[in-house]
Protein backbone atom coordinates (compact mmCIF):
# COMPACT_ATOMS: atom_id res chain seq x y z
CA UNK A 1 0.00 0.00 0.00
CA UNK A 2 1.01 3.60 -0.99
CA UNK A 3 0.36 7.18 -0.91
CA UNK A 4 1.62 10.54 -1.27
CA UNK A 5 1.96 13.94 0.57
CA UNK A 6 3.47 16.74 -0.31
CA UNK A 7 5.70 15.24 -3.28
CA UNK A 8 6.87 12.99 -0.46
CA UNK A 9 6.48 9.40 -1.04
CA UNK A 10 5.05 7.11 2.28
CA UNK A 11 5.47 3.48 1.58
CA UNK A 12 2.44 2.13 4.14
CA UNK A 13 3.83 -1.42 4.83
CA UNK A 14 2.78 -4.38 6.74
CA UNK A 15 5.71 -4.03 8.96
CA UNK A 16 4.78 -0.69 10.03
CA UNK A 17 1.14 -1.68 10.25
CA UNK A 18 1.82 -4.72 12.44
CA UNK A 19 3.61 -2.69 14.91
CA UNK A 20 0.97 -0.04 15.41
CA UNK A 21 -0.69 -0.51 19.35
CA UNK A 22 -3.42 -2.94 19.41
CA UNK A 23 -2.75 -4.80 16.14
CA UNK A 24 0.26 -6.00 17.44
CA UNK A 25 -1.58 -8.33 19.47
CA UNK A 26 -3.61 -9.23 16.43
CA UNK A 27 -2.98 -13.44 15.17
CA UNK A 28 -1.87 -13.76 11.83
CA UNK A 29 -5.29 -14.80 10.18
CA UNK A 30 -7.05 -12.03 11.88
CA UNK A 31 -4.43 -9.23 10.72
CA UNK A 32 -4.79 -10.63 7.31
CA UNK A 33 -8.98 -10.25 7.22
CA UNK A 34 -8.00 -6.82 8.48
CA UNK A 35 -5.99 -5.58 6.32
CA UNK A 36 -7.43 -7.28 2.97
CA UNK A 37 -10.30 -4.67 4.13
CA UNK A 38 -8.10 -1.63 5.22
CA UNK A 39 -7.92 1.65 3.05
CA UNK A 40 -5.55 4.60 3.16
CA UNK A 41 -6.80 8.53 3.36
CA UNK A 42 -4.74 11.18 2.82
CA UNK A 43 -5.46 14.77 4.12
CA UNK A 44 -3.85 18.08 3.18
CA UNK A 45 -3.15 20.57 5.82
CA UNK A 46 -5.90 21.93 8.06
CA UNK A 47 -8.48 19.74 6.22
CA UNK A 48 -11.57 18.28 7.91
CA UNK A 49 -10.75 14.67 8.65
CA UNK A 50 -13.71 13.82 10.77
CA UNK A 51 -16.91 16.33 11.56
CA UNK A 52 -18.34 16.12 14.65
CA UNK A 53 -22.18 14.41 14.31
CA UNK A 54 -21.20 12.60 11.56
CA UNK A 55 -22.12 8.67 11.33
CA UNK A 56 -18.49 7.41 10.19
CA UNK A 57 -18.38 3.39 10.86
CA UNK A 58 -14.22 3.15 10.91
CA UNK A 59 -11.73 2.99 12.95
CA UNK A 60 -8.30 4.35 11.63
CA UNK A 61 -4.64 4.75 12.27
CA UNK A 62 -2.44 7.93 12.07
CA UNK A 63 0.52 6.64 9.45
CA UNK A 64 1.92 10.47 9.16
CA UNK A 65 1.05 14.10 9.94
CA UNK A 66 -0.48 14.93 13.16
CA UNK A 67 -4.11 15.75 14.13
CA UNK A 68 -6.09 18.02 16.20
CA UNK A 69 -9.32 16.74 18.25
CA UNK A 70 -11.71 19.77 18.46
CA UNK A 71 -15.19 20.73 19.85
CA UNK A 72 -16.98 24.07 19.26
CA UNK A 73 -18.24 26.65 22.00
CA UNK A 74 -21.74 28.15 21.54
CA UNK A 75 -20.27 31.27 20.20
CA UNK A 76 -18.76 29.25 17.40
CA UNK A 77 -15.33 29.55 18.85
CA UNK A 78 -12.91 26.41 18.46
CA UNK A 79 -11.15 24.46 21.49
CA UNK A 80 -8.42 21.93 21.62
CA UNK A 81 -9.02 18.59 22.98
CA UNK A 82 -6.27 16.59 22.26
CA UNK A 83 -3.70 16.26 19.99
CA UNK A 84 -2.93 13.11 17.92
CA UNK A 85 0.18 11.76 16.97
CA UNK A 86 1.44 9.49 14.32
CA UNK A 87 1.45 6.23 15.20
CA UNK A 88 -2.09 6.34 17.37
CA UNK A 89 -5.42 5.49 16.52
CA UNK A 90 -9.05 7.28 16.57
CA UNK A 91 -12.74 5.99 16.40
CA UNK A 92 -12.89 3.55 18.79
CA UNK A 93 -16.01 5.35 20.36
CA UNK A 94 -18.32 5.19 17.61
CA UNK A 95 -16.94 1.63 16.31
CA UNK A 96 -18.14 0.59 20.03
CA UNK A 97 -21.66 2.44 20.25
CA UNK A 98 -22.11 3.04 16.84
CA UNK A 99 -23.17 6.61 17.75
CA UNK A 100 -21.92 9.56 15.87
CA UNK A 101 -18.27 11.17 16.30
CA UNK A 102 -18.32 13.26 19.51
CA UNK A 103 -15.62 15.85 18.22
CA UNK A 104 -13.60 16.81 14.88
CA UNK A 105 -10.32 16.29 14.08
CA UNK A 106 -8.42 18.92 11.60
CA UNK A 107 -5.12 17.60 10.16
CA UNK A 108 -2.73 20.13 11.85
CA UNK A 109 -0.02 18.73 9.27
CA UNK A 110 -0.39 16.62 5.64
CA UNK A 111 -1.44 13.47 7.13
CA UNK A 112 -2.07 9.63 5.92
CA UNK A 113 -4.41 7.62 7.54
CA UNK A 114 -5.61 3.57 7.41
CA UNK A 115 -9.18 2.77 8.24
CA UNK A 116 -10.65 -0.33 8.95
CA UNK A 117 -14.45 -1.04 8.57
CA UNK A 118 -16.27 -1.29 11.88
CA UNK A 119 -17.48 -4.34 11.61
CA UNK A 120 -14.26 -5.77 11.31
CA UNK A 121 -13.28 -3.83 14.10
CA UNK A 122 -16.29 -4.73 16.52
CA UNK A 123 -14.91 -8.30 15.82
CA UNK A 124 -12.09 -7.67 16.99
CA UNK A 125 -12.77 -5.73 19.92
CA UNK A 126 -15.72 -8.53 21.07
CA UNK A 127 -14.16 -11.74 20.63
CA UNK A 128 -10.51 -11.49 21.31
CA UNK A 129 -9.84 -11.24 24.76
CA UNK A 130 -6.12 -9.49 24.26
CA UNK A 131 -7.12 -6.55 22.12
CA UNK A 132 -10.40 -6.21 24.95
CA UNK A 133 -8.11 -5.79 27.38
CA UNK A 134 -5.73 -3.29 25.34
CA UNK A 135 -8.67 -0.93 24.22
CA UNK A 136 -10.67 -1.04 28.15
CA UNK A 137 -7.06 0.53 29.52
CA UNK A 138 -6.92 2.74 26.30
CA UNK A 139 -10.55 4.20 27.10
CA UNK A 140 -9.54 4.30 30.64
CA UNK A 141 -6.84 6.46 29.98
CA UNK A 142 -8.05 8.56 27.53
CA UNK A 143 -10.75 9.21 30.25
CA UNK A 144 -8.58 10.50 32.61
CA UNK A 145 -6.54 12.50 30.49
CA UNK A 146 -10.16 14.23 29.34
CA UNK A 147 -10.31 15.18 33.34
CA UNK A 148 -7.02 16.30 33.29
CA UNK A 149 -7.59 18.73 30.41
CA UNK A 150 -10.98 19.71 31.57
CA UNK A 151 -9.29 20.94 34.87
CA UNK A 152 -6.40 22.71 32.90
CA UNK A 153 -8.79 24.49 30.88
CA UNK A 154 -10.80 25.72 34.01
CA UNK A 155 -8.10 27.06 35.23
CA UNK A 156 -8.57 31.14 35.47
CA UNK A 157 -5.39 32.89 34.87
CA UNK A 158 -3.95 31.93 30.78
CA UNK A 159 -0.64 31.86 31.41
CA UNK A 160 -1.24 29.34 34.21
CA UNK A 161 -3.44 27.26 32.02
CA UNK A 162 -0.12 27.42 29.05
CA UNK A 163 2.38 26.65 32.05
CA UNK A 164 -0.05 23.72 33.18
CA UNK A 165 -0.51 22.13 29.41
CA UNK A 166 3.61 22.05 29.24
CA UNK A 167 4.38 20.79 32.62
CA UNK A 168 1.04 17.69 31.44
CA UNK A 169 2.49 17.23 27.73
CA UNK A 170 6.48 16.81 28.98
CA UNK A 171 8.36 13.46 28.83
CA UNK A 172 10.94 12.05 30.02
CA UNK A 173 13.85 11.80 27.72
CA UNK A 174 17.29 10.09 27.96
CA UNK A 175 20.16 12.18 30.70
CA UNK A 176 17.68 13.54 32.84
CA UNK A 177 15.82 15.87 30.71
CA UNK A 178 12.64 16.40 30.17
CA UNK A 179 11.42 17.37 26.86
CA UNK A 180 8.51 18.27 24.52
CA UNK A 181 8.93 16.48 20.98
CA UNK A 182 7.35 17.99 18.35
CA UNK A 183 6.33 20.89 20.11
CA UNK A 184 2.71 22.16 18.96
CA UNK A 185 2.59 25.73 17.27
CA UNK A 186 1.25 28.57 19.35
CA UNK A 187 -2.01 29.03 17.82
CA UNK A 188 -2.54 25.06 18.43
CA UNK A 189 -1.81 25.95 22.14
CA UNK A 190 -4.07 28.44 22.18
CA UNK A 191 -6.82 26.44 21.09
CA UNK A 192 -6.11 24.09 23.31
CA UNK A 193 -5.97 26.18 26.69
CA UNK A 194 -8.57 28.82 25.14
CA UNK A 195 -6.64 31.90 24.68
CA UNK A 196 -4.82 34.10 22.15
CA UNK A 197 -1.97 33.25 20.21
CA UNK A 198 -0.25 36.09 21.44
CA UNK A 199 -0.62 35.37 25.21
CA UNK A 200 1.20 32.30 24.33
CA UNK A 201 3.49 33.94 22.56
CA UNK A 202 4.06 36.16 25.75
CA UNK A 203 3.70 33.15 28.12
CA UNK A 204 6.36 31.46 26.19
CA UNK A 205 8.89 34.47 26.13
CA UNK A 206 8.56 34.85 29.84
CA UNK A 207 9.73 31.19 30.24
CA UNK A 208 12.64 31.40 27.67
CA UNK A 209 13.45 34.97 29.33
CA UNK A 210 13.46 33.11 32.60
CA UNK A 211 15.67 30.12 31.25
CA UNK A 212 13.44 27.47 32.19
CA UNK A 213 12.51 26.51 28.80
CA UNK A 214 14.53 26.26 25.93
CA UNK A 215 13.45 25.38 22.01
CA UNK A 216 15.77 22.97 19.84
CA UNK A 217 14.13 23.11 17.10
CA UNK A 218 10.75 20.73 17.50
CA UNK A 219 11.62 20.00 20.13
CA UNK A 220 11.40 22.34 23.49
CA UNK A 221 13.22 21.17 26.36
CA UNK A 222 12.15 21.98 30.04
CA UNK A 223 15.26 22.71 31.57
CA UNK A 224 14.30 23.84 35.49
CA UNK A 225 10.75 21.57 35.83
CA UNK A 226 10.49 22.85 39.38
CA UNK A 227 10.47 26.47 38.20
CA UNK A 228 7.63 25.61 35.87
CA UNK A 229 5.78 23.31 38.22
CA UNK A 230 5.75 26.40 40.89
CA UNK A 231 4.35 28.97 38.26
CA UNK A 232 1.63 26.57 37.92
CA UNK A 233 0.99 25.78 41.08
CA UNK A 234 1.22 30.22 41.73
CA UNK A 235 0.45 32.05 39.19
CA UNK A 236 1.60 35.56 39.02
CA UNK A 237 -1.40 38.03 38.95
CA UNK A 238 -0.56 39.90 36.28
CA UNK A 239 -3.54 41.51 34.30
CA UNK A 240 -2.75 40.35 31.14
CA UNK A 241 -2.63 37.02 32.18
CA UNK A 242 -6.15 36.68 32.74
CA UNK A 243 -7.08 36.53 29.11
Amino acid sequence: MASIVDDAPLTVTTEMLRALPVLNLLAEDQFAQLLAVARIARYPKRATVVLKGREVDNWAFLISGKLQVVDYLPDGREFGLNIIQAGKFFGELSVIDRQPRSASLIALTPAVVVQVPGEITRRLFFNHPPVAEAMMQHLALAVRRMSDLRALQAMPNAYQRVYALLSYVKEDAPGGLQVINDMPTHQEVAIMVNTSRETVTRALGRLKGAGIIRKDGRRMIIRQPDSLRHLVENPAPDADAAA
